[in-house]
């Protein structure tokens, strides 16, 4: 199977997450107007069993295109949060009816961040034009489902623009 990206925009991607950027939500100058504050309304949702909050950093070489997937995540007990620390643009691929769906591939910019909904499963973080940083934060229970890899069922074959 072969897809194309498109761009990450927060209405298309609402079933599958959140996208969290400056500008979205309650916006409002602070400080003596020096700083442009957003709220979005987007929120870390988590099931009370996961109580442990958990903070990684994820450092990516730059990929080709175009990516071949093979293996994917989930986190069924909690949202989890990407947010680029030093990048360029990134991509994130998600399938939104399980693993013998067709999935949905996105161009995220350096000033994106997503929330993916809890049991979305997604292919890990992918950094495009340069190496990048992330930092990642979910909810954890501490158990062994609290990150569930899967291999799908055939290779995709997923293909971005140009920079």
């Amino acid at each position: 199977m072969k897809i194309e990206s498109q761009p990450l925009v927060p209405e298309t991607f609402k079933p599958f997450g959140e996208v969290v950027q400056p500008g979205l939500g309650a916006v409002k100058a602070i400080r003596d107007g020096t700083v442009r504050l957003s709220r979005p309304e987007a929120a870390l949702r988590h099931e009370a069993a996961a109580e442990t909050a958990a903070v990684e950093f994820y450092e990516c070489a730059a990929t080709d295109a175009p990516l071949v997937a093979t293996k994917v995540e989930h986190h069924p007990h909690s949202m989890q949060l990407f947010a680029p620390m030093q990048s360029a643009r990134w991509l994130v691929v998600v399938w939104p009816e399980g693993l013998d769906s067709t999935p949905a591939a996105f161009v995220a910019q350096p000033d994106q961040a997503i929330l993916y909904h809890p049991g979305i499963w997604h292919h890990g973080i992918v950094a495009l034009d340069l190496p990048a940083q992330f930092i990642s934060w979910m909810w954890r229970t501490g158990g062994p489902t609290d990150t569930v890899f899967a291999d799908l069922p055939a290779p995709v074959s997923i293909n971005w623009p140009a920079a």
